[in-house]
């Protein structure tokens, strides 16, 4: 009996020193945990120079560093948001290294998305760039590249964690920096904002992306108020700091030769003073690391990789100082596998409906239906990114963000808030080409396009073009769909055509000088075989005339016809570049009836002309052209062969007919590793060969002389640049005719 009792005392005894020191070591636990410092990792602004510390983070975690706070600022942000969201060093690297960056900074939508009349403006030679005319007088767009593909990526990499609002709830607890534009105070994105806004606010870089609308700010690249957001770290809590500098380091006078280069360096000016001011807050417990980039810069974006590299080899110089902030290996590994437990694979959504909110001009029902989307199936995010870039491809709209709402039952409703272009929709838009053979040929066309959108609710667009230059013309026309993105559309036209060229009739210098006006107006009625391609029929009426302005042809004085028509024309488009294909199909084919003319002995007369360029990629930057064009016109010479790529080696109109036959095969290669200024650079040669034939002026020639074939070699060196194709070309004719060119445009008319 008291040995049982005895026992029972002792377990009982032995319970409560056991709740005693499992409650002193839980205490020292939370202690422990309690009295560990708060470190945040505080990651600057720099361009692709950002990317560095993706390796500076992969050192961090190879030491076993816990961040408890992450503030960025530009590539900073978009680097410091995406790890505070969940993503593994390697997941970052891999996006990053997925980015077509050419793509991402592209001034416009790829041509497989625009539309066919966009399409035709790229063989015009028009820019891309437009001018705005309203009441407040000329307007010029507020940025150089649209941030479109930049809003898709940001959105495309934050969607598992977009419907977070509050930033500080990420993973890791995380604030963005932008500058407002009004104040160029800085503004904290952490509250009432997604990681996509966060991180497109704070790298909008003025003048290249377009500032970002936020509440009652309008937002640039925090880089000029915190590139180096140490403030907002301690803000945050931070008691100890890692702060990772990846700013480019300013110039020295001797080596800025443009004005980009000056711009540059004031900004530089401006970042490097708050950059200094942040250094001054740091304290001897923080770190500051300065990222060793020696051979990169801001606009590095292709060398991705090696600036990985470059900023974990910066970080592991701080190994002894990063050590100390290191927690245990197992602690270490169970924080980062909840923290990644974020990223989830996307998942379908069921839309129940879309909604179009924001607009003021475009009508919404055009937004619907140039999106496309099948709502009686699940909708995936690339989907949806993909209906964006179909939207923004309608030349409508500057950006296309979305966002989704709830619906009914379960489902989602989404919500387009398309940006409508702030210049309007009354624009003016240039270009041109210039030639110069160093010798007597010296000749130019300058364009201006002026274009009147959304005149109506079906989206009527007035055009009119002027051309002075060697090939002149007016012309004004009004493309009216049929209803709202239809398809079907008519277009009246009036165009006056003003053609002058030389007469040489065989000798080896000019014999005369004609010159050819047009004028006609049609009306036709189009279908548009989905974006690439077009089907046209129409009645017209023409007046054409022609006549000796120097010099004299015997025989010939003038001709002054008129005469109704009828045609029909096909256009299919696929080609990637106009200037320097890779892939595609380019066909223009077109013929016109004539009813009879008053001066020609024919009850009917019939034109047609057609066009095709046939792309063939070999791989490795090797590609070769095979194009031709051939015509037939009632206009004497109105089909000139002479300039680059067209008769190469001769002077413009050397070889001109009414009738016309030109063919061509070329071959280029794309210089790998030798862009000047980020313009890729070719080299290449071509063979041309063609004839013409004259049916309405007397010709001296014999029989044998007539429609005899000529052929020309030429070999170029080209830069597809930001203003246009640039070419320094040598050609060769089979009558002996040489020439040296340099040409500023498109050659290929």
């Amino acid at each position: 009996m008291f040995r049982r009792v005895f026992q029972s005392l002792l377990l009982a005894l032995s319970l409560v020193l056991c709740s005693v020191v499992s409650a002193e070591t839980v205490q020292d636990a939370n202690s422990l945990t309690l009295s560990r410092p708060k470190v945040a990792l505080v990651l600057s602004g720099g361009g692709a120079r950002g990317f560095s510390h993706v390796g500076v983070i992969r050192e961090l975690e190879r030491l076993g560093v816990k961040i408890d706070i992450v503030a960025g600022t530009s590539m900073g942000a978009m680097v410091g948001g995406g790890y505070a969201s969940g993503y593994s060093v390697e997941q970052m690297q891999d996006i990053i290294l997925g980015v077509d960056w050419k793509e991402m900074f592209a001034l416009r939508p790829d041509r497989d998305e625009i539309n066919w009349r966009r399409r035709q403006d790229d063989f015009k030679g028009l820019g891309t760039q437009e001018i705005g005319l309203s009441k407040k007088g000329v307007l010029f767009p507020d940025s150089v590249v649209p941030a479109q593909h930049l809003e898709i990526f940001l959105r495309s990499i934050t969607r598992h964690v977009s419907s977070v609002t509050d930033l500080s709830k990420l993973s890791i607890p995380f604030a963005a920096i932008a500058t407002d534009l009004d104040t160029g105070e800085a503004v904290v994105m952490q509250k009432d904002v997604t990681l996509a806004d966060a991180m497109r606010s704070s790298m909008s870089v003025p003048g290249a992306f377009s500032p970002f609308p936020y509440k009652n700010h309008v937002l640039v690249d925090g880089g000029l108020a915190q590139n180096l957001p140490v403030e907002q770290a301690k803000a945050m809590g931070a008691d100890i700091i890692i702060a990772v500098n990846a700013g480019t380091p300013l110039g020295k006078s001797k080596d800025i030769h443009s004005v980009a280069g000056v711009m540059g360096q004031m900004i530089g000016i401006l970042t490097e003073r708050n950059v200094d001011h942040s250094k001054s807050l740091l304290t001897e417990k923080d770190i500051l690391i300065t990222t060793d980039l020696t051979g990169f810069n801001a606009g590095d974006f292709q060398k991705a990789e090696a600036i990985i590299e470059a900023g974990e080899k910066s970080a592991q110089k701080y190994e002894p100082q990063l050590k100390r902030l290191a927690v245990s290996q197992k602690t270490f590994e169970q924080w980062n596998l909840a923290r990644q437990s974020a990223v989830q694979p996307p998942q379908a959504r069921q839309v129940d409906s879309v909604q179009v909110q924001g607009l003021e001009v475009v009508n919404p029902k055009s937004v619907i239906k140039s999106a496309d989307l099948d709502l009686t199936k699940p909708i995936t995010e690339d989907q949806i990114a993909q209906a964006s870039a179909k939207i923004w491809a309608t030349d409508d709209f500057t950006l296309v963000p979305y966002t989704f709402e709830p619906g009914p039952n379960g489902t989602q409703t989404l919500v387009w808030r398309p940006q409508e272009k702030p210049w309007g929709y009354n624009t003016i838009r240039v270009g041109g080409k210039i030639s110069t053979d160093f010798n007597q040929e010296h000749t130019f066309d300058f364009l201006v396009a002026h274009t009147m959108g959304w005149l109506n609710s079906w989206g009527g667009e007035w055009r009119n073009e002027a051309q002075i230059g060697k090939d002149s013309y007016f012309s004004t026309s009004f493309y009216q769909p049929l209803g709202a993105a239809s398809p079907l559309f008519f277009m009246p036209e009036i165009r006056y055509e003003s053609q002058r060229y030389d007469w040489y009739n065989g000798s080896s210098h000019a014999l005369a000088t004609l010159k050819n006006k047009t004028l006609e107006g049609s009306l036709s009625l189009g279908l548009e075989l989905g974006k690439a391609s077009v089907f046209k029929a129409g009645v017209g009426y023409v007046s054409a005339q022609s006549k000796v302005s120097v010099g004299e042809i015997p025989g010939y004085n003038s001709m002054d016809d008129e005469a109704s028509f009828v045609e029909i024309s096909w256009q299919y488009d696929t080609l990637d570049n106009v200037n320097f294909p890779t892939k595609g199909f380019y066909l223009d084919a077109r013929a016109r009836r004539y009813d009879q003319m008053e001066n020609s002995a024919d009850p009917e007369v019939s034109d047609y002309y057609v066009e095709t360029i046939f792309p063939w990629d070999w791989g490795d930057g090797w590609v070769s052209v095979l194009s031709g064009k051939a015509g037939s016109s009632t206009i004497p010479g109105r089909y000139p062969l002479g300039g680059l790529f067209n008769m190469s080696g001769a002077y413009y109109g050397r070889y001109s007919g009414s009738d016309m036959v030109l063919g061509r095969l070329q071959l280029s290669k794309r210089l790998q590793h030798t862009d000047v200024f980020g313009f890729p650079i070719y080299v290449g040669a071509g063979f041309e060969m063609g004839r013409v034939q004259e049916d309405v002026l007397p010709t001296y020639l014999s029989d044998k002389d007539l429609g005899v074939w000529k052929k020309a070699v030429s070999a170029y060196v080209a830069a597809d640049s930001i203003f246009g194709p640039l070419y320094l070309a040598v050609g060769q004719t089979s009558d002996n005719d040489s020439a040296v060119y340099f040409f500023w445009g498109r050659p290929l008319q």
